[in-house]
């Protein structure tokens, strides 16, 4: 007998989007056991026709984040499985057929491949496996499992808890390590499985590709690794001053990439201190 899944996507104004991502979904080789879309007080409010009885829209009138919207969506879920999608993703039609096959092997915790689906034309300094990440892609070189593409036993949250409500994307902000606590907290406890079948498309908008979004998705992600680590700032002031020390190198100072990579290093340490 095949694991029921239950697919919980959360949005906020992407409209569009997120109902390219649940049309995906509906024409799966295998049905999805039920489909949660989880509308974090998009204005306008979303609104979709779904022909399927295994369909639901939660709406909330005041934001509350990626975090607590997912775990309502676990709350609410009934599936023995739960995945977690972003809503600018695009499934391989058989992508609930590959999770299937991985949770049959007897995992409890799955994820898959990222990969890039570019609105615009990259930068000529940007590549994924050094940028990549960013944008949410890439994840396949270390086969890790990320956010927009993870799937749990619901089970599993009675060990390791649910996601930490001061992470993750709310009021604007791009807060960010959820996924990254969550995972270490499973992977204390269970072997997560990689699916390499079960990949995902994910939009990488022009503005994912810009220096300004980068910069400020680094220092989220610091301040975000400063509730995740709690590192000593003195450990994080010398890493800063060396960050600036490796700059000063002409290999650093003459090749676009190396700069970039030192200077959203820099966001990010001053974001942990910060």
């Amino acid at each position: 007998m095949e694991a029921k899944i239950s697919i919980i996507i959360v949005t906020f104004n992407r409209s569009r989007e997120v109902k390219e991502a649940v049309s995906t979904l509906m024409n799966q080789s295998v049905k999805p056991f039920e489909i949660i879309v989880v509308d974090d007080a998009s204005n306008p409010p979303l609104t979709m026709e779904v022909d399927s009885e295994n369909f639901s829209l939660i709406r909330f009138n005041e934001e509350q984040g990626l975090s607590k919207s997912r775990n309502i969506g676990i709350n609410a879920a009934k599936g023995d499985y739960v995945a977690f999608l972003d809503d600018d993703t695009v499934l391989s039609e058989n992508w609930v057929e590959a999770v299937q096959k991985g949770i049959n092997s007897g995992a409890e915790v799955l994820g898959g491949p990222l990969e890039p689906l570019f609105l615009a034309k990259p930068p000529n300094w940007w590549n994924k496996k050094d940028f990549g990440f960013m944008a949410g892609v890439g994840n396949a070189y270390d086969q890790q499992i990320w956010g927009a593409n993870m799937i749990f036993k619901r089970t599993v949250f009675r060990k390791i808890g649910l996601f930490n409500t001061q992470l993750g994307r709310q009021k604007g902000k791009l807060w960010s390590c959820e996924d990254d606590q969550i995972i270490r907290k499973a992977k204390s406890c269970l072997h997560p499985l990689f699916v390499t079948e079960a990949k995902v498309l994910h939009l990488v908008k022009p503005n994912k590709l810009s220096l300004n979004y980068l910069f400020k998705w680094n220092f989220y992600e610091g301040k975000s690794k400063k509730i995740l680590d709690k590192r000593n700032p003195l450990i994080v002031s010398y890493e800063i001053l060396t960050v600036l020390k490796n700059m000063l190198n002409p290999l650093v100072m003459f090749n676009k990439k190396s700069r970039v990579k030192q200077i959203l290093n820099l966001f990010n340490l001053f974001g942990e201190l910060n």
